[in-house]
């Protein structure tokens, strides 16, 4: 794909993300998997600045850039305990969830699945490194943003699990 085309289409992409999350935050009740899409929309948004960037930048045969990308990038670590520290405070509040808001969660981890591949498709066809590494950005924050729908979903179905998942227990001989 020419690059002019793969920034609409990833724009286009990243825009559908965002509204998609919006529409859930509004559909959702359960307090978890809310803050979980207004966090996925904010960075959707921060996707969306930096392809809009990039797509100027291309328009005005000037050379793409990835320097807006440094500093942005945070471990699934790092994300998932900023959000779950919050959510263990709540706990009992959070375990509550209805059909409905994990049919959201579960077509919000189909739509990062098929971004990721997209992104890890399109690193391979493109010459340009700073666009690679770009892409290599974009992919590796759909994958992030994957584990944090699918340890969302995990935590709220069912907590205990989760917990000792989490925990990885340590079995003592004694």
């Amino acid at each position: 794909m020419e690059l002019q085309g793969l920034l609409q289409y990833a724009l286009k992409m990243e825009e559908d993300g965002r509204n998609f999350y919006l529409e859930g935050v509004n559909r959702i009740k359960n307090q978890l998997a809310k803050e979980v899409l207004t966090h996925l929309a904010d960075d959707e948004l921060d996707h969306i600045e930096r392809i809009q960037e990039g797509y100027e930048r291309i328009t005005k045969n000037e050379s793409f850039t990835t320097k807006n990308i440094q500093g942005l990038r945070r471990s699934s670590r790092e994300y998932f305990e900023n959000i779950f520290t919050e959510a263990q405070k709540k706990s009992q509040e959070l375990i509550k969830y209805e059909a409905e808001e994990l049919d959201i969660l579960k077509t919000a981890l189909d739509l990062e699945s098929k971004s990721h591949q997209f992104y890890s498709k399109q690193i391979d066809e493109q010459s340009d490194e700073q666009v690679k590494e770009f892409l290599d950005f974009l992919a590796s924050e759909e994958y992030r943003h994957y584990n944090l729908i699918f340890n969302t979903i995990q935590y709220i179905t069912n907590p205990s699990e989760w917990y000792y998942q989490e925990e990885k227990p340590i079995f003592e001989g004694g």
